[in-house]
């Protein structure tokens, strides 16, 4: 099966979908040879699909169901109006960073009184479920930032694709030691653990690890006794106990057995609601990034089923996308590349690639809460475990 070219003709796509969005229109959409313009007013470019099915899945969230049979791929759009009282959530199976559950799972798992409406696959993962890159919740960091790029909430309940960095400092008796990790043991940089990283420190941050046990608070806020992380039961923060790792020779003398110091973590550029990591970067200021022909190998690269996020109109306007692939004569995917100008042709002026393969995966809360998986996981045995996952809820965000 051979790909296909999604590029020719991008800006005559951006221009038609984006013009069909703004019509607002709800209903089920007629399906025909080819596309144009369904019953619900909403277009697509006849380069970028076939045909076109759209539902109105709650107020605000439309579905758009698009085929392309040439190809073939199969893509499923959640496309979401944030002004319509859509709140987005990124969600864990657990609550620590450790931890793997499939989509479905963690859209059951969310309280009828959230009004829970659809999930996809978030970010890569490692080994036990950690996810590679950032994950905040509500608010809570569970795991700090890399140096990839995330899709974030900010408390205002608007959009943001970029990079973020973790930024601290401790406060000794005998000076100040910059912390540049949170939530992400390193034993090459200063960094801090707390509870929500929920797993030992490894063979290399354990080295000159420092164990921070809450202190009587004062009118400066909270304060910490230091001693060194001997035992294995003083290399996992637990409660309000942090760990510090990664303390380079030079800081070494600044930090003493019994000192009480203080703690200060926070994101930059930053404190977001919600994070989820990805990558590569796809679309950047309405331009496609040029990172998608050389970010990973070449497998990666290639036709894939992928999962990606993306935004419009000012951050009004969110676009879930999940591509179903590695399924001959029904979908084969699609490259990095291919994907960004699937974005592009969407409308979106920001985009970021989250995970793919065999965690693609989109399911939406049925009347009776029941997960309906809306495309085909490409893993033989159907849905797979994953990392976190980013969840739609019928719910107005609270600016904070």
């Amino acid at each position: 099966m051979r790909s296909m070219p999604l590029g020719a003709t991008v800006g005559c796509a951006v221009a038609l979908v984006m013009t069909a969005c703004a019509s607002g229109r709800s209903g089920e959409a007629a399906t025909g040879a080819r596309a144009g313009v369904p019953s619900d007013g909403w277009t697509i470019a006849r380069s970028v699909a076939d045909t076109v099915r759209t539902e109105r899945i709650a107020p605000g969230v439309q579905l758009h169901h698009l085929v392309q049979r040439t190809a073939p791929w199969r893509a499923e759009v959640l496309d979401i109006d944030l002004d319509a009282c859509v709140a987005v959530r990124s969600v864990k199976g657990s609550a620590t960073a450790v931890g793997r559950a499939t989509p479905s799972a963690l859209l059951t798992s969310m309280a009828d009184a959230e009004l829970p409406v659809a999930a996809v696959n978030a970010d890569f993962f490692l080994a036990g479920g950690v996810p590679v890159g950032a994950l905040v919740t509500a608010g809570t960091l569970m795991a700090g930032p890399i140096d990839r790029p995330v899709f974030a909430m900010n408390r205002a309940g608007r959009p943001w694709i970029g990079l973020m960095t973790a930024d601290g400092r401790l406060t000794t008796p005998h000076g100040r030691i910059t912390l540049e990790t949170w939530n992400r043991p390193s034993a090459k940089v200063p960094g801090v653990v707390d509870a929500n990283w929920g797993q030992a420190l490894d063979s290399l941050s354990r080295r000159g690890a420092w164990m921070l046990v809450p202190a009587p608070r004062d009118s400066m806020g909270p304060r910490y006794v230091a001693q060194p992380a001997t035992g294995t039961d003083q290399l996992t923060a637990r409660g309000d106990t942090l760990l510090v790792v990664g303390i380079a020779t030079e800081a070494a003398s600044l930090l003493s057995r019994g000192d009480t110091v203080r703690v200060r973590r926070a994101l930059r550029p930053f404190q977001p609601r919600e994070v989820v990591g990805g990558f590569p970067l796809l679309v950047q200021d309405s331009v496609i990034a040029t990172v998608v022909d050389s970010a990973g190998a070449v497998s990666f690269r290639g036709l894939n089923p992928r999962t990606a996020v993306g935004y419009a109109a000012e951050g009004r306007r969110l676009l879930l996308v999940v591509i179903d692939g590695r399924q001959p004569g029904y979908s084969m995917g699609m490259t990095v590349r291919q994907t960004a100008e699937l974005m592009l042709a969407l409308g979106a002026r920001e985009a970021l690639n989250l995970d793919g393969g065999g965690s693609s995966a989109m399911v939406l809360r049925t009347a009776a809460a029941k997960p309906r998986m809306v495309n085909h996981p490409s893993d033989s045995v159907g849905e797979r475990s994953v990392g976190d996952a980013l969840a739609l809820l019928r719910s107005c965000p609270v600016p904070r």
